[in-house]
């Protein structure tokens, strides 16, 4: 077995960092396929994010020395990934979630695309989804390739199309950027975020191998609606602050902006929590003028349809949205 942060003369160290909460049945196969990796100069950072499974015993039991354990409360996965961030000594930082797993040429190709190109900063590839067994292969769609503009391109799409557990990045870069979010509550959407951040100031490239296995499972944390509708709200709101006017109008921003507290309102709505969704459909109509005539009828079914009306509450915020012309780049 490979000890933890193994140093191979003339070989770059890679760091691949791993974020764990709860995934003790999955976790072993995703740090297996690191040691499998055909570039031997890796060390393999997990930060378990809260686990109350076993998953610390079961991989000091398993892997002893050969890997690197860190503990911390559940604070989430951006958080988690900061964490490997900082305890990561290699030149190139590789992400993997706890229940994918990486083909054995993955860090090696990653690492001939940094050769080629000098003036790269992030290296992505394509994946397959599998089942819960790591195995069979599930329906995958397309390479999402971009061009030199990512920037602009990825701010204007529902979320990012980037897996996490494809991308490798330059450690200078990543840390001059700052890392994920420092926030407990962006636990979903907060690589497009980091993405985002990185597309400003450095070149991307993408490789249309399946290199990475997307295992697909009923307990996915990227289920979690509410919490990916609230995080690409968050991605957006944090774009106010870098890069946006590049891209599009001010209106146009703004129209994007109300769609995602249209989506995160609905989903709350949906989850119960009618006076927080009534905030967010007020809000999307505060962001983008052309809803502020519609902002009465916003007020009147959040406040006084029952909840058996949902049906009829949801039809009424599609009308509403394609009222307003917010009908392009939502997911819902």
């Amino acid at each position: 077995m490979q000890p933890k942060g193994n140093q191979v003369p003339g070989e770059p160290l890679v760091s691949i960092i791993i974020p764990t909460f709860n995934r003790k049945a999955y976790v072993a196969d995703a740090i297996d396929s690191c040691l499998a990796q055909t570039h031997r100069n890796c060390e393999i950072i997990v930060i378990d994010d809260g686990s109350s499974d076993g998953t610390g015993h079961s991989l000091k039991a398993r892997y002893g020395q050969g890997i690197r354990y860190i503990h911390q409360e559940n604070q989430g996965p951006g958080i988690a990934r900061n964490r490997g961030i900082a305890a990561a000594n290699g030149q190139y930082i590789h992400f993997l979630d706890a229940d994918d797993q990486l083909h054995v040429e993955k860090v090696a190709i990653g690492l001939e695309a940094f050769r080629q190109h000098p003036d790269l900063s992030v290296v992505y590839t394509h994946y397959q989804q599998v089942a819960s067994d790591g195995v069979t292969p599930v329906e995958t769609g397309p390479f999402e390739r971009y061009t030199d503009d990512i920037y602009c391109e990825l701010l204007r799409q529902t979320g990012c199309r980037i897996l996490t557990s494809s991308s490798m990045l330059r450690s200078a870069a990543l840390r001059a950027v700052g890392g994920f979010a420092n926030d407990e509550e962006f636990r979903s959407a907060e690589d497009w975020d980091l993405f985002l951040r990185l597309a400003l100031r450095y070149r991307f490239h993408g490789i249309s191998e399946k290199l990475v296995y997307r295992r697909v499972h009923d307990s996915m944390i990227s289920d979690d609606k509410l919490a990916g509708a609230y995080g690409r709200l968050k991605t957006v709101q944090n774009a106010r602050d870098y890069g946006w006017e590049t891209c599009m109008t001010d209106a146009e921003f703004s129209r994007l902006e109300a769609a995602r507290h249209h989506v995160y309102a609905v989903y709350l709505w949906e989850a119960g929590r009618r006076a927080a969704a009534r905030q967010h459909f007020l809000n999307a109509a505060n962001v983008y003028p052309p809803l502020a005539r519609q902002r009465r009828l916003y007020a009147f079914y959040t406040r006084f349809l029952p909840p058996a009306s949902l049906d009829l509450t949801l039809r009424i915020a599609h009308r509403l949205r394609r009222l307003a012309g917010i009908v392009a780049n939502t997911d819902r």
